[in-house]
This record gives C-alpha cells, sequence and structure tokens, in this order.
C-alpha cells in the first residue's frame, strides 16, 4: 500500500475551509482514480495537544504508481487547482509507502 497526506495550515477563513472543502472539494478527492479509502481529520478535534496542522487529509493506493498516475489523472489536475479556492496558504503533500496492519 502506499499513502499520501496533505497537511493544510490553518487558515485566515477557518468556517470557510471548511464549508468548501466538505461540500466541493472532498467530493472531488473521492472520484479519484485508484484510491482505495480516505480520512480527513481536523486535528483540534482530536485532543488537547497543538497541531501545526488545521487539516489533514489521508488517502491510500494499492502503489506509489497507482497514487501517481492519481495525481497525474483530470481529477488530481483538477484537485490541486481547487486548493487556492479554500487554504490560499497552500497545502503541503507528503506519500510513503506503508505496510497494513498485522492481525
Amino acid at each position: 500500500m502506499h499513502k499520501f497526506m496533505v497537511l493544510y495550515p490553518r487558515p485566515d477563513d477557518e468556517a470557510h475551509f471548511r464549508r468548501y472543502y466538505a461540500d466541493k472539494h472532498l467530493p472531488l478527492a473521492s472520484t479519484l482514480p485508484g484510491l482505495k479509502r480516505y480520512e480527513c481529520v481536523y486535528p483540534e478535534a482530536m485532543g488537547p495537544h497543538p497541531s501545526p496542522h488545521f487539516c489533514i487529509f489521508e488517502g491510500w493506493f494499492e502503489s506509489e504508481r497507482a497514487m501517481r498516475d492519481a495525481l497525474d489523472s483530470e481529477v488530481g489536475r483538477a484537485l490541486a487547482e481547487d486548493v487556492s479556492n479554500y487554504s490560499p496558504k497552500g497545502a503541503l503533500l507528503l506519500s510513503a509507502p506503508v505496510e497494513p496492519a498485522s492481525a
């Protein structure tokens, strides 16, 4: 498996970010070709520990090649172009191979 994470800085308008992200960006992200599953979290909801990130998106693919193909697809390019609509400060994309959790 291969996972990518998108880390978003705290926006000036948090309400706009949350609305736009939930209503427009996540529905588009869910259509990435080859995406096995995804999660979106707001670290502040996870407890009292401060986080430098306002929002974290995690997506899983079968392989790095599948992830690269998805990000290079029409949907992937549209997602990249859409970021400025809700996160004017941009985002940081990270990726790494991950091992399945053992039973």
